[in-house]
C-alpha cells in the first residue's frame, strides 16, 4: 500500500487540535497540514459540553462553539479550513502507525507519510467497571457531542431521578444542569467533600449549601458497588456499599480522566500514575529508532515538564506536592500547548521550553432566568499542606443579583508566606488579573496581615503590592 505524502499530519480532532490548525494557519502554512480526526464534526470548544449544552432552555449547540470562538479567535468552520487550505478527514481513526517510516495508517486502510506528525488524541472519560453495570444503558459520560447529546435526550426523558458518581468539576457542572431542570440529582463521592483536590472542607461547604438549596443531595465518603438494571436492561439505580439504592433511570459517571496512547505506544510513556505521551519543553515526543523532532504530542495526552515541579512530567497539575497524584485536564492548556507546539513543529529550531501556569474555572448556574450564578477561577498550585487564607464570604447568596467577591489564597507550608495559589468568586476582570498575576510571581506575604482583610478587594490590593 502506497503513502500519501503529507508534510505535517495532524492526529487528532478536539480543542488542541483546533488551536494547532490555527497557529499554522496563523503562520501562512495552512496548505501543509492534514488533520485526521475521529469525530464527524470539526474541533470544537469541549468546555461547552458540561456548561450551556445541558440547558434546557436555548442550549449550546454546533456551529456555535467551534474552535477558537473561546479563545477570542475566528470560528474555525468547514469554510475556514478551505480556505486557509487546511485539508480535514473527519470520522477516522489512525489505528497503526510506523513511526521509524514515518507513515500513520486509518481504519479505511490508507496509510499517510509525514514530515511532521501532531498527537492530539486527548484524553478519556475514566468508566466503571463492566461487572458493576458500568456499561448498562443509561450509564452516561460526558467526552464529546454525540456523549452530551445522549445526556440531553436522558434528561428529557428522565422520569425517576438521577445519579451523579464523582464531586470534581464534571460532576458538579452536571449536577448543576441536572437541577436546574428539577431532576433532584443525587451527587455520590468516596472523598469527604467535593471538589477535594483542591477545595478545603470550610470552601467545600459553602457551595455544597448552595446545590442542596437546589435540590441536590450529596452522599459523602461512599462507594458504588453496584448500578441495578431494571426489567428492560437499562440502568434504574445505584447500590452503594452498605446496602442503600438510590433508584434513578439517568447516571452520570464523573469519576476522571485517562490518556491511553495507542497506536502510538512506541513513543516514550510518562510514568504511572501521570500516564500519557512524555514531551520535552517544545512537545516533542521520543522513542528507539524514532527521529528527534519528528512527532509531537499536544494537549490532555501530553506528559510535559512542569517548570512549577521542578521540570517533572506533570499532566497538568493543580497540586505539586511530592506525593500528589491529581491530574487537571484543561482547556488552557490545550490552546496553550498547541500554539507552542505549532512553533517548534514550523521551525525545529524553536527550543523555547514551555512555562505553564496551571489554571482552572467553571461555571454553574447560569440558565436563562438563574438568581444565582457561579463563576470562579484558580490559578497557581495547592502544594500538600498549603494553608488557605479564605477572604470574603463564600457564601452563596440563592437571590441576590450580585455578591461581593470572595477568594481564597494559598500559601507554601515550605516558608508559610509565599503565596503559590490564588482562587477568585465572582470577580470582575481586572481583579482575576491581579490574581493570575500573584500566582505566577509567587510572592511573600504577610499570612497575618492578610487574614485581617475585611474584603477581597483588600486581599488582592495586599498580594499585588507583595
Amino acid at each position: 500500500m502506497s503513502a500519501i505524502a503529507k508534510k505535517i499530519v495532524l492526529v487528532g480532532g478536539g480543542n488542541a487540535a483546533g488551536y494547532f490548525a490555527r497557529a499554522v494557519v496563523a503562520a501562512g502554512r495552512g496548505a501543509e497540514l492534514t488533520m485526521i480526526a475521529a469525530e464527524n464534526v470539526l474541533p470544537y470548544e469541549r468546555p461547552a459540553l458540561t456548561k450551556a449544552f445541558l440547558h434546557a432552555e436555548s442550549p449550546a449547540r454546533l456551529p456555535g462553539f467551534h474552535t477558537s470562538v473561546g479563545g477570542g479567535g475566528e470560528r474555525q468552520t468547514a469554510e475556514w479550513y478551505a480556505t486557509h487550505g487546511v485539508e480535514v478527514i473527519l470520522g477516522t481513526r489512525v489505528v497503526d502507525a510506523n513511526l521509524e517510516e514515518k507513515t500513520v495508517v486509518t481504519d479505511a486502510g490508507k496509510s499517510y507519510s509525514y514530515d511532521k506528525l501532531v498527537v492530539a488524541i486527548g484524553c478519556t472519560a475514566l468508566k466503571l467497571p463492566s461487572a458493576i453495570g458500568g456499561d448498562l444503558p443509561g450509564v452516561h459520560r460526558v467526552r464529546d457531542v454525540a456523549d452530551a447529546l445522549a445526556l440531553c435526550d436522558a434528561m428529557d426523558g428522565c422520569a425517576k431521578g438521577s445519579v451523579v458518581i464523582g464531586g470534581g468539576y464534571v460532576g458538579l457542572e452536571v449536577a448543576a444542569a441536572l437541577a436546574t431542570r428539577g431532576l433532584s440529582p443525587r451527587v455520590v463521592m468516596m472523598e469527604p467533600h467535593i471538589m477535594s483536590r483542591l477545595w478545603t472542607r470550610e470552601i467545600a461547604e459553602k457551595y455544597e449549601k448552595l446545590y442542596e438549596a437546589k435540590g441536590t443531595t450529596f452522599h459523602r465518603g461512599a462507594k458504588v458497588a453496584k448500578i441495578i438494571a431494571g426489567d428492560d436492561g437499562r440502568a434504574a439505580g445505584v447500590e452503594l456499599d452498605g446496602g442503600a439504592t438510590l433508584e434513578c433511570d439517568v447516571v452520570v459517571v464523573g469519576v476522571g480522566a485517562g490518556a491511553p496512547i495507542e497506536p502510538f505506544a512506541r513513543l516514550a510513556a510518562a510514568p504511572a500514575p501521570t500516564g500519557g505521551i512524555a514531551v520535552d519543553g517544545t512537545f516533542a515526543a521520543s522513542g528507539e529508532g524514532i527521529e528527534p523532532k519528528s512527532v509531537y504530542a499536544i494537549g490532555d495526552v501530553a506528559a510535559f515538564p512542569l517548570k512549577r515541579a521542578g521540570g517533572a512530567l506533570r499532566r497538568v497539575l493543580l497540586h505539586t506536592g511530592p506525593h500528589t497524584t491529581a491530574r487537571m485536564e484543561h482547556v488552557a492548556h490545550a490552546r496553550a500547548s498547541a500554539a507552542h507546539a505549532a512553533k517548534a513543529v514550523l521551525d525545529p529550531s524553536s527550543a523555547e521550553t514551555y512555562d505553564y501556569l496551571p489554571y482552572f474555572y467553571s461555571r454553574v448556574f447560569e440558565h436563562a432566568g438563574s438568581e444565582r450564578k457561579v463563576a470562579w477561577v484558580f490559578y497557581g498550585a495547592q502544594p500538600e499542606g498549603a494553608e488557605v487564607v479564605v477572604v470574603g464570604e463564600l457564601r452563596p447568596k440563592l437571590f441576590a443579583a450580585w455578591i461581593d467577591p470572595s477568594g481564597a489564597f494559598y500559601i507554601s507550608q515550605t516558608d508559610g508566606t509565599t503565596l503559590v495559589g490564588a482562587m477568585l468568586e465572582s470577580g470582575d476582570g481586572e481583579e482575576v488579573d491581579v490574581v493570575k498575576s500573584a500566582a505566577e510571581r509567587c510572592p511573600k506575604v504577610d499570612v497575618d496581615a492578610l487574614k485581617k482583610c475585611a474584603t477581597v478587594e483588600d486581599a488582592l490590593a495586599l498580594v499585588a503590592a507583595a
